[in-house]
């Protein structure tokens, strides 16, 4: 046990971290020295910063796009997305000791479990989004569900002990060991910062490609 306590929660958080930043970093170095293979201007399409950033921010806080041409996918999406963000804060907030994390941790958890089950239950029972959907689509949604699941179930996003160990991770000095509800998630969770990189779920650090290079790229 003392094995998998080292190599889980001491070893695999830093590797995993590691294969996350140089996966998503060499995505957008490629993406970002790929010629464009047909422009796509949208018009009338926002020319100011300002407006730019106001485009992007409600795509991404709202799907619009989805909303507008798969409606049935669009509100359990959304849940599943706010899910994600609740939980992104939830860690932040919980590195800076703020009371209220663990309460956007449990909101957070709960909405991407509800999400990505509604959506992989819409995929596997309605005929005409079945017959789009691939098998790695079924996989990604299972993965985000199990994440979500084993950190409710394994209280870590309930429990303030586990701000303890990731601080230690900080310091280099992984406290150790940990219970095993943590350990599995642990383990779950470094599967999918490793798997991230190289699937669809990494079109959050490609939004810039979308829409300026595609969407809004004039011809030079």
């Amino acid at each position: 046990m003392a094995i998998w306590q080292s190599f889980i929660g001491g070893i695999l958080p830093y590797v995993s971290l590691a294969v996350l930043v140089v996966g998503l970093a060499t995505k957008i170095i490629l993406l970002f020295q790929a010629p464009v293979n047909l422009h796509w201007e949208l018009f009338p399409y926002p020319r100011t910063l300002g407006r730019q950033l106001g485009e992007l921010l409600t795509e991404v806080f709202t799907l619009r796009s989805l909303y507008n041409y798969n409606r049935k996918l669009w509100l359990p999406s959304l849940t599943m997305h706010y899910g994600i963000y609740l939980v992104f804060f939830w860690f932040v907030f919980l590195l800076l000791g703020a009371p209220f994390a663990l309460y956007l941790g449990l909101a957070g958890g709960c909405l991407a479990v509800i999400g990505s089950g509604a959506i992989f239950l819409l995929r596997a029972w309605t005929p005409e989004l079945r017959q789009i959907s691939t098998p790695v689509e079924y996989f990604n949604l299972l993965l985000v569900f199990l994440v979500a699941f084993t950190a409710l179930t394994g209280g870590v996003v309930s429990d303030w002990a586990f701000r303890t160990y990731l601080i230690s991770l900080f310091t280099l000095q992984p406290r150790l060991p940990l219970p095993g509800s943590y350990l599995i998630f642990l383990l779950v969770f470094q599967f999918f910062l490793v798997y991230l990189p190289f699937t669809r779920m990494a079109h959050f650090a490609v939004k810039y490609f979308t829409y300026h290079k595609v969407k809004w790229g004039e011809m030079e």
